[in-house]
């Protein structure tokens, strides 16, 4: 017999909380901040409601052949044993619910982890449900979905160190520009005001007065102990994951901000800002090829990668680096960044933040290689 699961009642429940944004940008680190308050409980990454919502009905009662396809969609992926419930657990308790709806199913899995916590709030952290935020305020009417941001180059770099998307600064870039035209979709719907965005590099630096800013936005009161979340790490976070995560074991510092400065080449930098350097500076990051002389080289790139090499990889390299070749594309830049006391502009101290580069010293065709 299964033992009898006791929730807070679904009236005076408080609505659930989603942290979504891109991989890699601090999600895990937030989940264990707010797993340590003493009400909210987070289990792993779910990742089950993508396939839900787009195949299944969110809006009425599930019939008996859906029901057994959503638990069957639910316990397929390879995350599910990070859920620490049988097949056999959620199926019996599927087919002892009354007329069920989707929520329904899903809040069997987010009870269980209530219960074993003693804890009377859920909470999710699956990066790629930014792209179902509307789906979610269906199902959970009243969700808050805090919006994860870091710097994309830091992104970037670490998928690639991961080998997530391989060794291509390009294609580590794709993940994070994808959540960010996910996030400005629904900034601009009905459903902005149950988001809220939160930088990485805050809750790093000032990390009290961030996780204040979201306790006051789900609605909670913030706990000191959400700050020593270090004995919670091998209990919260799956073993298969434990390598990927080795510094939450310690406290956040500044070392943790920025780390592409650090461990990104000049080649890899610029690969990385020619995709995301429009939206580094609209979330407020500097840029190290901020000069506008770079726009057209950076357009080339986007152009090469994205529209031209997947039509022929070899013929359109050659004939693109034959053409800059013959543009003189180098010499051009140079020329362009000169002042009348023929110094360079670009290379000129800036102050703080990223270091300026002179387009004069960068070999254009390096980059495409």
């Amino acid at each position: 017999m299964l033992p009898e699961l006791l929730p807070v009642s679904r009236e005076l429940a408080p609505p659930p909380f989603f942290v979504v944004g891109s991989g890699r940008s601090g999600s895990t680190l937030l989940r264990m901040m707010l797993a340590s308050h003493s009400r909210i409980a987070i289990p792993p990454e779910t990742w089950f409601l993508l396939p839900l919502v787009e195949q299944l009905p969110i809006d009425r009662a599930l019939s008996a052949e859906e029901l057994g396809r959503a638990v069957a969609l639910m316990t397929s992926h390879y995350r599910w044993p990070d859920m620490k419930v049988s097949v056999e657990e959620l199926r019996d308790r599927a087919a002892a619910l009354p007329a069920p709806q989707m929520r329904d199913l899903v809040r069997i899995v987010y009870d269980i982890h209530l219960q074993r916590s003693g804890k009377v709030r859920w909470g999710d952290k699956t990066p790629p449900y930014v792209q179902i935020i509307p789906q979610l305020a269906t199902l959970f009417p009243g969700a808050r979905f805090i919006c994860l941001m870091r710097d994309g180059r830091d992104v970037a770099k670490s998928f690639q160190s991961l080998l997530v998307y391989g060794t291509s600064v390009r294609q580590n870039t794709i993940e994070w520009l994808e959540a960010n035209r996910w996030e400005r979709k629904w900034l601009v719907s009905e459903h902005a005001s149950s988001m809220l965005r939160v930088r990485y590099e805050d809750l790093v630096l000032d990390p009290e007065a961030t996780l204040r800013g979201i306790c006051t936005f789900i609605g909670e009161s913030f706990e000191p102990q959400m700050l020593a979340w270090q004995d919670s790490v091998e209990r919260l976070v799956p073993k298969r994951e434990l390598h990927v995560h080795e510094k939450l074991g310690r406290t956040t510092s500044r070392d943790d901000v920025a780390r592409w400065k650090r461990e990104m080449n000049g080649q890899e930098v610029f690969m990385a800002e020619a995709f995301m350097g429009r939206d580094l500076r609209r979330f407020g990051y500097e840029c190290r090829f901020h000069s506008p002389l770079w726009r057209p080289v950076f357009w080339l790139i986007r152009t090469y990668y994205d529209v031209l090499l997947p039509l022929n990889p070899v013929r359109v390299a050659q004939s693109l680096i034959r053409r800059i070749g013959r543009r003189g594309g180098d010499e051009a830049f140079a020329s362009s960044t000169a002042t009348t006391d023929g110094q360079p502009t670009a290379s000129r101290p800036r102050g703080p933040g990223p270091r300026a580069v002179d387009p004069s010293k960068i070999g254009l065709r390096r980059f495409l290689r």
